[in-house]
Order: C-alpha cells, then sequence, then structure tokens
C-alpha cells in the first residue's frame, strides 16, 4: 500500500477532483446540449429522459447551488461545433485544470462511429469569463476528427480539479 494521504472521497492524491458529464444529441452535424429530466411528483411522460437544454441567456450567470440544470445542463452552459468533429465546450465554473476527456456514444441501433475524445488545448480557457472553456476533438476509429452519428447522444465526461484548491 502507497505510504501517502489520498483523498478520502475519491482515493486521490489530487485534492478536490470533480466530474462533469455533458450529453449532447447530434441534431445532423450540431451538438444540442441536453439536461436530464428528473422525476418530481406529478411528473408527465417526460421523467427519466433527456431534452434540450434552456438556453442560457449569458454564460457566467448566477445559477445557484439548486439550479444548476435551469440554466444550461448539470455544470455545461453550451456547445459550438467549430469544425468537423472540433467542438468548443463552455462550463458554468471556472476550474483549476482539466485532467481528462472521455467520451462515449448512444444510439438506437448499430454502432458508434466515435471511440475517442482529446483535447484541443489551443482553444481551452480554464480561467475564461463566466466559466472554463473546454475545446474538444472527436476521433473516429481512423484517428481522423469526426462527427458523431446524426441523431446519437453523445456523452463527454470531464475530470477537473477544482479551482478553489491553492
Amino acid at each position: 500500500m502507497a505510504n501517502r494521504t489520498f483523498d478520502q472521497y475519491d482515493l486521490s492524491i489530487l485534492k478536490r477532483v470533480c466530474h462533469i458529464w455533458g450529453v449532447f444529441q447530434m441534431n445532423g452535424t450540431t451538438p444540442v446540449l441536453q439536461r436530464w429530466n428528473y422525476p418530481t411528483l406529478g411528473a408527465g411522460v417526460n421523467a427519466r429522459t433527456y431534452s434540450a437544454a434552456p438556453t442560457p441567456a449569458s454564460a457566467g450567470a448566477s445559477v445557484g447551488p439548486f439550479n444548476h440544470y435551469s440554466a444550461g445542463a448539470d455544470g455545461v452552459w453550451s456547445v459550438t461545433r467549430t469544425a468537423a468533429g472540433l467542438w468548443t465546450v463552455q462550463l458554468q465554473d471556472n476550474y483549476q485544470r482539466l485532467l481528462s476527456v472521455k467520451v462515449s456514444q448512444s444510439l438506437a441501433g448499430g454502432l458508434g462511429n466515435i471511440v475517442q475524445a482529446h483535447e484541443n488545448s489551443s482553444i481551452s480557457n480554464m480561467g475564461a469569463s463566466g466559466g472554463s472553456i473546454i475545446g474538444v476533438a472527436l476521433l473516429s476509429a481512423s484517428g481522423t476528427a469526426a462527427d458523431p452519428t446524426a441523431s446519437s447522444y453523445v456523452r463527454v465526461e470531464f475530470a477537473l480539479q477544482d479551482a478553489t484548491e491553492p
């Protein structure tokens, strides 16, 4: 066993590691940010499904600790496609640094065409006004940037270190 002090919650040497999952549905080649519809008393048929997230008035607007899903989706403000397989994702908060980017794809039938995600560091800006900006490159099996299959859902996980860590 290692002779170090690890964070008690995730057994990491790094303190205050957090994960943000952005879910995007492809409308042709355009990613549309999704939010999860949590079940509530008397909820209709939309509970436990995804729907398009509300468009935020502006990045960095105060969302409060319990209203994070009302102004975007679970920590993500927006997503913009800049070229085939290249996205710019703006988060609702600022973070110290990006630790990793992972991707998975969900579609009704067949195989997803996206197998990996990388950071496009020429776009990323962790200290951007209104929340960290992360450039994401989505790669096909051939290693080239590619757009996900139309109508599929793409889940991108960002592992980040919280900006409050000294």
